[in-house]
């Protein structure tokens, strides 16, 4: 027996010592545990803030300054939006210095006050948010087990990154040639751009700057950014949901030269197109409306039956011409052909009106002319505006017809159509410009009736931002 107790002492003694190491390890996974849940925290505050502050760029020093207000005001949000740390416990200040802006997700990184303080931050389309930059006592846990290990882990510092930017663009995967070289054209006192006249419709399918015979169209891959090679676009039910949505699924279009094929394949895609009129035949477009949901206007401006036109237009679109060895319309030579009478102009205005030259936009927006500018803006043929036009374009301001069954979303027929300059070789153009175009009827398998509405730069047009790694 007392051998036994000698033995039962000894273990005793061993145990103590095993629990001693055993609540050590404990001691110091916990600690571990609370160093990786505050890099968490501090990661989903990194998280946050960049992808709500990408969301804002724009390529302007109005962008920039968004962007760092949306970061800032996820710290000062109440709960439970509001960032914290500590298991929400303890509240976060913003600080200027967390967040920094970029060309590219890689960088190199740009401070908020030398970005803000550009003239213009070209490019600045991707955003860093980087927790270090906050109060260093975010990142502190203080530790009573790791500090045995070394006496530097008495405090463990911890920070997180994050840098969120665009991966789409809201822009068609349909390419047109530019009709004129000149990006801004004064003509006569009207602006003139790539040799569209806003307010004026054109057939998208059926011009072509190079020939006469036909029009010049094209598929732009909207997988392949600008420099990217690969193949072009030909695959229908690869590009079909993107006609559908009105967007690309690249950061930019411009800077280098893109992917295209020709022609586009109008035929296949129409049905895509007429979903911003609430058309959701799934046999043949196979749309959702949850992603491409229709106008808020739905209503046809077909050329017969408006009534802001004192004569009846001859046709949905300006007609068409080919002096100069265009196909174009009678609305691009300067001046009009000789002979155009006043329905040749189409219908006129539905959606933008003609705006005064100016060698670059005013920082109040171009001014706009009255329709009783109609005779000089469009002489010869001289059509006027009948009395009932109003104040703002019909679109915004008469005649709505809204879908009976889905929401509808504002300019949804508007489509950003990249503007190539032509002749293009082979499978590879340059974008120019980006054009707006509103589809004044729905299209059919030969037809894209749309009326200009201006240039739109492609940094404003965000269609989506992601985290990368």
């Amino acid at each position: 027996m007392q051998r036994l107790g000698r033995d039962s002492g000894a273990i005793a003694i061993m145990l103590a010592g095993a629990l001693i190491i055993i609540c050590g390890f404990c001691g110091l996974a916990l600690e571990l545990s609370q160093v990786y849940n505050r890099k968490m925290e501090l990661q989903t505050v990194a998280d946050t803030a960049a992808v709500a502050a990408a969301y804002e760029l724009d390529g302007t020093p109005a962008g920039i300054n968004r962007a760092e207000q949306k970061a800032s005001a996820r710290f000062n949000a109440s709960a439970p939006s509001e960032l914290t740390y500590q298991y929400g416990k303890q509240s976060m200040t913003w600080a200027d210095s967390a967040i920094e802006f970029g060309r590219s997700p890689g960088g190199p990184w740009i401070p908020y006050a030398s970005a803000a303080a550009k003239s213009g931050p070209n490019g600045l389309l991707y955003v860093k948010v980087d927790t270090g930059g906050l109060d260093p006592a975010y990142g502190q846990v203080r530790t009573l087990f790791m500090r045995v290990v070394s006496t530097s882990l008495a405090t463990v510092s911890v920070s997180a990154r994050a840098v969120a930017g665009r991966v789409g663009i809201a822009a068609a995967p349909l390419g047109i040639c530019t009709m004129r070289p000149e990006a801004s054209r004064n003509r006569s006192g009207e602006l003139e751009e790539y040799g569209f006249r806003r307010g004026v419709a054109y057939d998208l399918m059926q011009l072509n700057p190079q020939a006469t015979s036909s029009g010049r169209t094209f598929l732009v891959n909207p997988l392949l950014g600008p420099g990217a090679t690969g193949n072009a676009a030909n695959d229908i039910a690869t590009v079909a949901p993107f006609v559908c949505t009105g967007t690309m699924a690249v950061a930019r279009v411009t800077g280098g030269a893109v992917s295209v094929s020709s022609p586009f394949p109008l035929v296949d895609l129409y049905q895509h197109l007429n979903s911003r009129f609430d058309s959701y035949n799934a046999a043949t477009a196979p749309c959702s409306p949850d992603s491409a949901p229709p106008d808020t206007n739905i209503k046809a401006y077909t050329f017969n039956t408006v009534t802001w036109m004192s004569a009846i237009p001859s046709g949905q679109t300006a007609a068409l011409s080919t002096v100069d060895n265009k196909r174009w319309t009678v609305a691009g030579p300067d001046p009009s052909p000789n002979g155009t009478t006043a329905g040749q102009y189409g219908v006129l205005w539905s959606y933008a009106k003609a705006v005064n030259y100016a060698a670059s936009p005013p920082p109040g927006g171009y001014t706009v002319f009255s329709a009783a500018s109609w005779k000089t803006l469009y002489n010869p043929g001289q059509p006027s505006a009948a009395s009932s036009y109003p104040s703002m374009p019909p679109y915004f301001k008469t005649g709505y017809t809204k879908s009976p069954s889905h929401p509808g979303l504002a300019d949804r027929r508007v489509l950003n159509v990249p503007l190539l300059a032509c002749p293009v070789s082979g499978n590879s153009a340059t974008v120019s410009g980006i054009g707006r175009f509103f589809m004044t009827v729905p299209a059919d398998s030969t037809h894209l009736y749309a009326e200009f509405a201006g240039l739109v730069d492609e940094q404003t047009l965000r269609a989506q931002v992601k985290l990368f790694p």
